[in-house]
């Protein structure tokens, strides 16, 4: 079957109403019908009285993003790790039976207002979180939730430790293509908790870019984003034409509003981008990944330090 365009051309989802919570104990299960992407999948929910598929947002996980959906791994199209990440999820769950959990049933997702789920396929006897799999694989970026945050923890570590062992678009820098400044020393850094009210000093909050080489390096057609869905195709902040980071010194992107200058530019966002570290039981925390025009993931700061600290 033809490529399907990922803005229409598939069966509406419908909502899973109903559905027990995990935190009950309950779960619901059902037949994955399509992989979407590397993070939505439908799913024929059993005993829904329906074969209608149901779309599925995942826990806890921000895959890249594709613009053609397909119902074979050939057809898929998109942002760069977006296809991989996809595939891989289709190798695990595609025609498979899958167990869908969440903390709360009305859980889901702010855009397209999909149910959240985590969602587990069984591996030699016993459910494994298949979200989980694709952080191993380095084919995703950690989104702490503070209503869903059971897998909170393990999701930091395991992105951090996908990190520190260079896999998949964490130690990949030209997958996508040879991009620009490909020798820049570069780092991140966040500054994540605003004096004050962060909701009222949305500008207390911001990103650092630091160049810690000895030639300039052009920004411009990079993006940073955080886990949230920001921008077109979530690439968050893109920076202008002019945005450079001198050497020695670094490029400040405030959250809020403002007027660009040489070494200061502004998200222009409404409301704070970043969470505040939290302990048990939600364990929040954030990133901030900064990728090349490309769509190569290049530098980054997760916080807070949950593996090798």
């Amino acid at each position: 079957m033809a490529a399907l365009l990922a803005t229409g051309g598939l069966l509406g989802p419908v909502l899973l109403t109903g559905a027990p919570s995990a935190a009950a104990g309950g779960a619901r299960y059902g037949m994955v019908k399509l992989v979407d992407d590397g993070d939505t999948v439908d799913v024929d929910v059993a005993g829904d009285r329906t074969s209608t598929p149901v779309r599925v947002r995942y826990i806890g996980l921000q895959a890249m993003e594709l613009h053609v959906y397909s119902l074979k791994p050939s057809g898929y199209r998109g942002e760069c790790w977006g296809v991989e990440a996809a595939k891989n999820l289709y190798a695990l769950i595609n025609h498979r039976r899958v167990r869908l959990t969440s903390q709360h049933a009305s859980s889901h997702s702010m855009k397209n207002i999909r149910p959240r789920r985590s969602v587990e396929v069984l591996q030699a006897g016993g459910w494994v979180d298949t979200g989980g799999l694709q952080l191993d694989a380095g084919l995703g970026l950690p989104d702490l939730l503070g209503d869903e945050y059971t897998h909170n923890l393990d999701y930091m570590v395991r992105a951090q430790r996908a990190a520190a062992a260079h896999v998949g678009m964490w130690g990949d820098p030209t997958h996508c293509g040879v991009g620009p400044a490909q020798d820049a020393q570069l780092s991140v850094h966040i500054n994540w908790d605003a004096a004050g009210n962060d909701a009222v000093n949305v500008n207390g909050e911001w990103i650092d870019i630091s160049n810690h080489g000895a030639a300039p390096v052009s920004l411009d057609g990079w993006w940073v984003r955080d886990a949230a869905y920001r921008g077109v195709k979530a690439h968050g902040y893109v920076f202008p034409p002019g945005s450079v980071v001198q050497p020695g010194g670094n490029l400040r992107l405030r959250v809020g509003q403002g007027t660009n200058t040489a070494d200061t530019q502004y998200w222009g966002l409404s409301m704070p981008a970043f969470a505040n570290v939290t302990g048990a039981p939600t364990w929040m925390g954030d990133g901030a990944w900064l990728f090349d025009p490309q769509g190569d993931l290049r530098f980054w700061d997760m916080y807070p330090c949950r593996y090798a600290c």
